[in-house]
């Protein structure tokens, strides 16, 4: 429960500076459920929240190949299921419901996607660079 609540806290935490009038957000990319420019010192930065599905078995949707960066930090929070969760070529975790990750930028995706049990599903908190895209080439 309190991971719930730290990655919730952070979220709304760095959207506090933006403007919450629609008129004024930018258009959102399919995927996004909420991409917002920055101001003050993270000036030149969006703030973007994904929700992710991942059928049983399967890689992340996010790329054709698993193998993937990000273009700014990704904090995610695990909604339903098991996440198959590795970032540099480390050993593979499993991050279950309730549960939250963290990748640096430029960290190299070298797993995530659904155990075969099941489905996953997961929101993933980003910072990136202004009109970026979240995700880069590996």
């Amino acid at each position: 429960m309190e991971n719930r609540r730290t990655f919730l806290g952070l979220a709304a935490a760095a959207l506090l500076p933006i403007g919450l009038d629609a008129q004024t957000a930018a258009p959102r990319p399919a995927g996004d459920l909420a991409r917002h420019p920055l101001t003050g010192p993270f000036e030149g930065f969006d703030a973007v929240l994904q929700e992710i599905a991942v059928p049983a078995g399967q890689p992340g949707a996010s790329a054709s190949n698993r193998m993937h960066r990000h273009t700014g930090f990704v904090m995610g929070y695990v909604l339903e299921g098991q996440l198959r969760f590795a970032i540099n070529n480390e050993p593979e975790r499993i991050v279950r419901a309730g549960s939250t990750f963290f990748e640096p930028i430029g960290a190299l995706h070298s797993t995530n996607g659904a155990t075969p049990d099941g489905p996953v599903r997961f929101l993933a908190f980003l910072v990136v660079p202004k009109g970026s895209p979240v995700v880069a080439p590996a």
